[in-house]
């Protein structure tokens, strides 16, 4: 009966894979963490209502700041500051894959500097799509590298709450465990494998004297 246990996850992973709306796809992994955490009898419906209630007072503080973040930078945006920032990366790119690597390390320098992936997503996401708009990358690709990079940094950072939290678990300093972190590395190469081979890939079927359009 344990291998019940994991369904909630499969079925959110399932849904998610499948293009099912986020706000679908987390009352479905809700309702079926209930049913099998009730079912099975390892807490009540009452627990089940005070931990949703927990979670959504602990992300309070988030909401706060992602709200501040999101008012800065429609003040930057006003006074013309995201023109400027756009300007000055976009000057020396030259094709597709530039832009991909200027939306990459832009997320990742965001995450150094704020070591919170929501916020770095939503600090660079307004240039990202300008950026997306201009060298006509899709937003599916331009939304996968932000949420990719940003989660890279995250997982890598010394000074990440997911970091801390392991290190406080484990009782050992962050830096120990920074030479086991094969995920985040693995899941590094293969972004940049994958941004390299899509600018190769747009070469290939650019118009030309043996690709006309």
């Amino acid at each position: 009966i344990e291998w019940l246990k994991v369904l909630p996850y499969l079925l959110v992973l399932a849904t998610a894979l499948a293009g099912v709306h986020v706000m679908a796809v987390l009352t479905l992994g809700l309702l079926a963490t209930g049913a099998v955490g009730v079912g099975m009898g390892y807490f009540s419906c009452m627990d089940w209502f005070r931990s949703m209630g927990d979670g959504m007072t602990e992300m309070g503080e988030l909401i706060i700041v992602t709200l501040l973040a999101g008012g800065v930078l429609a003040m930057i945006r006003f006074n013309g500051g995201i023109a400027y920032i756009i300007e000055k990366i976009t000057r020396h790119i030259r094709g597709r894959r530039g832009a991909e690597f200027s939306i990459a390390a832009l997320v990742s320098l965001a995450n150094l500097c704020t070591a919170n992936n929501t916020i770095a997503i939503i600090t660079a996401g307004p240039i990202a799509k300008d950026i997306s708009d201009r060298f006509n990358i899709p937003p599916r690709r331009s939304a996968s590298i932000l949420d990719t990079f940003s989660c890279l940094v995250q997982g890598v950072i010394p000074y990440g709450a997911q970091m801390l939290m392991a290190a406080g678990i484990a009782q050992v300093s962050p830096l120990l465990i920074m030479k086991y972190l094969y995920y985040p590395l693995i899941l590094g190469a293969c972004s940049v494998t994958a941004i390299i081979l899509g600018g190769r890939a747009d070469r290939k079927h650019a118009p030309g004297p043996e690709n006309p359009a």
